[in-house]
């Protein structure tokens, strides 16, 4: 695989000084950088692999997402439509690069989303997120496993 420049990396510099939500963060570049390197690895048994990376990067956008949200809302964050704009807008772009994969076996798109993973949260960090440095904080953001929000959104569960 090809890759014209180095990704972006998360480094302190980007922390939103919220555990959980830094945590969360340095896994979409784990992420990234494990579907590039599947891509990057001949093999016969990919397929798998790639389905599997596919599933758990879009898991965790709708959890993080989900995260950032409810603690947003929970603050009365005002500008917290606009953020949910561009949390919908990327996870759209994502879905449809992976559900042309999944209807197509197209991995070009693979490639341009690994990428894509890597410079969006980049750049989606250190503009949207930093509005809300000092307003969220560890204490009012709920930093269970995700799989549990989830699971609490699912079964109306209060927070």
């Amino acid at each position: 695989m090809n890759n014209s420049g180095p990704f972006p990396e998360w480094t302190e510099a980007i922390s939103v000084g919220v555990d959980c939500l830094d945590e969360d963060h340095q896994a979409f570049f784990r992420l990234s950088a494990l579907l590039r390197e599947i891509l990057s690895s001949p093999g016969e048994h990919q397929e798998p692999l790639i389905d599997t990376a596919l599933n758990i990067l879009e898991e965790y956008i709708e959890g993080h997402f989900l995260r950032e949200q409810i603690a947003m809302a929970e603050v009365e964050y005002p500008l917290l439509a606009d953020h949910v704009a561009a949390h919908d807008a990327f996870a759209a772009r994502v879905g449809r690069i992976a559900g042309d994969y999944r209807e197509c076996g197209e991995r070009s798109g693979l490639v341009t989303l690994c990428g894509l993973v890597t410079s969006w949260i980049y750049d989606h960090i250190r503009t949207m997120d930093a509005r809300y440095h000092g307003i969220l904080t560890c204490a009012n953001v709920d930093d269970r496993p995700l799989a549990f929000l989830a699971a609490a959104i699912d079964a109306d569960l209060e927070f």
